[in-house]
């Protein structure tokens, strides 16, 4: 007998043994039985904390409440957990993949700034092989549009996970049904979709989940303690409100390792505003902050006492109108108009690419929500140096989206 890995006292502990060979009718026996090994291990329903959504089509629909947004979801999962299955399955130097990346040039496809209108882009093209020493090797192929600086890095992904459906390997994903849920006003689902039993693993001693175990434990106690940190910073009102929202209780430690994730998003993106706020508070004064708080009916100028993130962006919102109108020449320090919309461009590239997988938004659809429908991708390149100001805030905007 032979390791996949080649190296029987360095291998994974629990990589699994294939003949190097097969001469007699008991050697095959015992090839087939490590062969439904390695297929049952291979197709073992990943850890549920390792799944993620991603909304593939909307709809509006009436209810009593009135008009409710939903979105068609599908499961997938981080290329991270494909690999950690490969490693704990035959080992680190059990198997191998390689890429071939390629540029295709001129695809025609819809403006971003105008959907009416079309535009020839190329694509990035990637075509991903998985080897797996001892069995054989598969390929798959992942494209993106070349325009998202991304590109490489997300059809890598793709061709990789392709390649390991081959083998089995996460193919159970593709058997789940597509669900309808409620989206909240960012497009995002307000709760996760149940996963039927057959595609949870099973909690056995030696199983893939429970070997995965002490490693979740720990990057859920490392996410708890940033968690923790960025309740510190948002303020006691905005914390209380995104553990509420998100998690669905006001104790950090009581939230399951998805929802405490996206606890931590939303934390991040509440405290990108924060800084805008304090940045245009020391541009107005704290006596104008104080009465444009007063006006807001909140119940101080403390940032404890900012109750959600609506009053954030409403007291934001006026706190950067009044540092314009205070000093409407105050962005210029920050360069002329050229350099205002090479900073808009890119903070709308860095949203677009912490799109989830599989989804569309591109710049111009980002920039147009930020200026609240006012603006377009075209539209600025027609900018003059008066627009400074504006196109800072907008910026500063899509850097919370």
């Amino acid at each position: 007998m032979a390791y996949v890995n080649g190296a029987a006292d360095h291998g994974s502990a629990s990589a699994i043994v294939i003949p190097a060979a097969v001469s007699t009718p008991q050697a095959q026996s015992k090839s087939v039985e490590e062969m439904e090994k390695v297929r049952a291990r291979l197709a073992e329903p990943f850890d549920p904390a390792e799944i993620k959504w991603r909304v593939t089509a909307t709809t509006t629909t009436q209810t009593k409440r009135g008009p409710q947004k939903r979105g068609q979801l599908v499961a997938y999962t981080d290329q991270r957990a494909y690999t950690d299955r490969l490693n704990d399955v035959f080992g680190e130097w059990g198997w191998t993949r390689t890429y071939n990346v390629q540029v295709a040039q001129n695809f025609e496809r819809r403006s971003g700034g105008d959907r009416n209108q079309t535009a020839v882009s190329a694509k990035v093209v990637v075509v991903s092989t998985v080897t797996v020493h001892g069995l054989g090797s598969h390929t798959g192929v992942g494209e993106e549009w070349a325009d998202d600086e991304n590109a490489a890095t997300r059809a890598e992904a793709q061709a990789f996970k392709r390649a390991c459906a081959c083998f089995g390997l996460g193919r159970y994903l593709y058997d789940l049904d597509k669900v309808w849920v409620d989206l909240n006003q960012y497009n995002r689902p307000v709760q996760t979709p149940p996963l039927p039993d057959w595609a949870r693993p099973a909690r056995s001693a030696g199983s893939v989940a429970a070997a995965a175990q002490p490693r979740q434990g720990l990057v859920r106690e490392e996410t708890l303690a940033k968690v923790n940190e960025l309740c510190e910073s948002a303020g006691f009102g905005l914390s209380q409100w995104v553990l509420r929202t998100y998690g669905g209780t006001t104790d950090p430690a009581k939230i399951g390792f998805a929802k405490l994730t996206s606890v931590m998003e939303r934390l991040t993106d509440i405290l990108n505003g924060i800084v805008r706020l304090r940045r245009a508070v020391e541009r107005i004064g704290s006596d104008r902050h104080t009465q444009i708080c007063r006006e807001l009916k909140l119940a101080s100028d403390s940032i404890d006492d900012i109750p959600d993130r609506n009053a954030l962006r409403a007291l934001l919102t006026r706190v950067e109108a009044a540092a314009s109108e205070s000093d409407p020449n105050g962005a210029s320090a920050q360069g002329g108009i050229a350099e205002a919309r090479g900073h808009l461009l890119h903070a709308a590239r860095t949203a677009a690419a912490k799109r989830p997988e599989g989804t569309t938004r591109s710049l111009g659809d980002i920039i147009a929500e930020a200026s609240e429908g006012e603006w377009t991708l075209d539209s600025l390149t027609r900018l003059t140096e008066s627009d400074v100001a504006k196109v800072v805030a907008i910026t500063d905007r899509i850097a919370a989206l």
